[in-house]
């Protein structure tokens, strides 16, 4: 067994600085999906101080469980390489009962995307304004999160970066159509989701890509070599961290 090397998380935002956090990796081969728990708690530091700043601000945080029956869930949220392999580990290692209805949830959407041409237009995307009417087709399909469960998020501890990032301001009762004037979203200076895409590419040699949720256990399977391959675990940490502040070269 390797030696866990204890690292100092220090971050600066422009909503302050986070309180030092020591970390143990273990000085072991490790996969982009052992990136994914430690960022996880390094975005919730990162969303709580810009939610600490909306409430000096004397503004209201709209979301909570069970909000406007998880509308904000039925959004078309995209992934990161590194959450993908993370959610497709977690799946694998279910009990049966539950890992073939989850399964089964991805199926039934993508049917119904597959049937209303919408996985052919994402497929093909080719800008930013082509995904936001995308995403807004998408969301009025009401197809909620596979891992939706009666209105709750069933994954809540481990969901992805975007989820923990999106907080609204505005009343809940305007996320009955998300993408209409008038919601108002806490601005997260950082976001995990980019962070943890960006050095997905640096290690592929490719462009940055997010999966939309739908396509997340296919682009696994089809990426499946990549999700296999290991690097050091401290230099893998250390790296992850310079794209987190923003100090990568």
């Amino acid at each position: 067994m390797g030696v866990a090397k204890i690292i100092t998380i220090s971050i600066e935002t422009p909503d302050g600085k986070l309180p030092p956090a020591r970390v143990a990796i273990p000085d072991l081969p490790l996969g982009l999906a052992d990136l994914v728990p430690p960022m996880q708690k390094l975005c919730d530091g990162i969303v709580g101080l810009a939610l600490q700043r909306e409430r000096k601000n004397g503004e209201t945080i709209s979301c909570h469980k069970g909000c406007e029956k998880g509308l904000c869930c039925c959004q078309l949220v995209p992934l990161s390489p590194p959450e993908v392999f993370f959610l497709n580990d977690f799946l694998k290692g279910l009990p049966l009962e539950k890992k073939v209805k989850i399964e089964a949830a991805f199926q039934k959407i993508r049917e119904v995307m597959d049937q209303r041409g919408v996985t052919e237009k994402i497929r093909n995307i080719e800008s930013t304004d082509e995904h936001q009417v995308i995403a807004y087709e998408y969301f009025r399909m009401g197809l909620p999160c596979p891992f939706l469960d009666e209105g709750a998020c069933s994954i809540y501890p481990i969901r992805p970066f975007a989820c923990r990032e999106y907080n609204i301001l505005s009343p809940s009762t305007l996320c009955a159509d998300p993408f209409k004037k008038g919601i108002r979203k806490v601005k997260i200076p950082r976001s995990m989701t980019t962070a943890t895409a960006r050095l997905a590419a640096e290690l592929n040699q490719t462009a940055p890509v997010l999966i939309p949720m739908p396509f997340a256990l296919e682009w696994a399977r089809e990426n499946a070599p990549f999700g296999n391959r290991r690097w050091s675990g401290i230099w893998l940490f250390e790296r992850m961290m310079e794209f987190a502040t923003g100090k990568e070269v």
